[in-house]
């Protein structure tokens, strides 16, 4: 072999460009904290280890970025996972990733998981504080919500916009608004649920007044109870 084609071979660009196809061939877009991976297309190893998340992992089968004006585009399988949060859609968008507080638009088959609720949607934004998810606005035809418990205790709800802040624990459902606490019934244009100390209110102050529908089922009682469980469901209507 010529010293030439030794060189050739040898040098770093021929190297990392036979490692960089051949990574790209091979698989999906992972980034993980900590680690950079050589299937991002249009990327650097540097500017692959910016998108990595503080305790988090992203991935999804295709991603396009701009890298000069720090603009994201994933698709296929998107999951980002953070903890016990996560995050999956059809396709992604996002912005200022590399700043900590990044700004995502989600399209099609949303599912939102945190330690207190599941979200599910057509659409959702989210936008991140220090690489911490800290909001989330799911809307869908309808949204939906479920609060995760460790009882049997069902509480979940629908609207076309569910709006959900992490640090509260506060969740806003506005827009034909369903909504059931343990099998008791809330129907108005607005809810406000607070996951934390299990409140609800209805077309609170402020919002747009409507009538307010408020199913009350008696719950099951032992038989040394004066109650019954085939007692029928108290309606409960009322104006504001």
């Amino acid at each position: 072999m010529s010293m030439r084609l030794r060189w050739l071979i040898l040098s770093p660009p021929f190297v990392w460009g036979v490692f960089a196809w051949g990574a790209f061939m091979s698989g999906p877009l992972v980034v993980g904290m900590g680690s950079w991976s050589p299937y991002l297309r249009h990327m650097s190893t540097a500017a692959a280890a910016d998108l990595a998340m503080r305790d988090g992992r992203l991935s999804a089968d295709i991603t396009d970025s701009n890298l000069r004006e720090d603009l994201h585009v994933l698709r296929g399988n998107v999951y980002i996972s953070q903890g016990q949060r996560s995050i999956e859609a059809d396709q992604a968008t996002a912005s200022a990733l590399q700043s900590g507080n990044s700004r995502w638009t989600f399209e099609r088959s949303v599912h939102i998981r945190t330690e207190d609720a599941d979200l599910k949607s057509n659409t959702a934004s989210a936008a991140f504080s220090n690489d911490a998810l800290a909001t989330a606005r799911v809307q869908g035809t309808p949204a939906l919500f479920e609060q995760r418990r460790t009882d049997d205790k069902a509480v979940r709800g629908r609207a076309g916009v569910i709006e959900y802040d992490l640090a509260t624990g506060i969740l806003k459902l506005t827009g034909q608004v369903w909504f059931s606490y343990g099998g008791n019934e809330f129907r108005g244009d607005t809810v406000v649920y607070n996951l934390r100390e299990e409140r609800v209110l209805v077309n609170p102050a402020g919002e747009k007044r409507g009538r307010v529908n408020i199913t009350i089922r008696p719950q099951r009682r032992g038989a040394g109870g004066t109650g019954s469980s085939n007692a029928p469901a108290a309606s409960d209507e009322s104006s504001e």
